[in-house]
């Protein structure tokens, strides 16, 4: 009779302690991956720029992110990179539309610019506003991207201006659906994170 007790309460504090092993090992794994998001998400303390630079991809979030910033006096110059991308079931190039999207925006014609050289990753970007920025002598500019893009981002910028003496700054769109918290909920969180992940380390190994 004591034997069966015995048995009954040690395959009760067996499966306790189980349930707090596999506690802990949920409540690690949040943690550790609300860290793999906050690694990839950066934001300076911004000042005013000479520039906001807005690169391509993502949705309309950038873009209202640099309105944003245009508004709050942070920048009287919004830059557009040119990828050559043209807008699904359209003949004309993505630039555009967002210029137009500007323009309707109150945005004066003469504070937009567009890069001249086709820019197809991050670097190529980087880039292009470089050479943009340093034709117009600015010395301060605010790039705005996706928040799981901004670690790489800043990173490609400052290597890229590191030589013109040109202050970067990184801004991360506001109410974007990626977040350090919730990434991880979304079958796309993982994608981009990953991709991120692979990206940002294949830069710093080949730069």
């Amino acid at each position: 009779m004591n034997t069966a007790k015995y048995t009954k309460k040690t395959k009760k504090m067996s499966g306790f302690k189980k349930m707090m092993i596999l506690l802990v090992i949920f409540i690690v794994a949040i943690f550790l991956l609300r860290e793999m998001g906050s690694f990839l998400i950066v934001s300076s303390e911004l000042e005013y720029a000479n520039a906001i630079v807005v690169l391509s991809g993502g949705d309309e979030s950038r873009m209202q992110e640099a309105l944003n910033l245009y508004n709050q006096d942070y920048s009287h110059i919004i830059v557009l990179t040119e990828t050559g991308n043209v807008v699904e079931g359209y003949d004309h190039l993505h630039s555009f539309d967002m210029r137009i999207e500007l323009l309707h925006q109150g945005i004066p014609s003469g504070n937009i610019l567009l890069t001249n050289q086709v820019a197809t990753s991050t670097e190529q970007e980087a880039e292009a506003a470089k050479q943009l920025l340093t034709t117009h002598q600015f010395v301060s500019c605010i790039v705005v991207t996706d928040p799981y893009h901004t670690r790489r981002a800043y990173t490609i910028f400052k290597d890229v201006f590191a030589d013109t003496g040109i202050k970067v700054m990184i801004r991360p769109t506001s109410n974007h659906w990626y977040t350090a918290d919730t990434w991880f909920l979304k079958l796309s969180g993982w994608r981009f994170t990953v991709l991120e992940y692979v990206k940002y380390f294949a830069y710093l190994l080949t730069k």
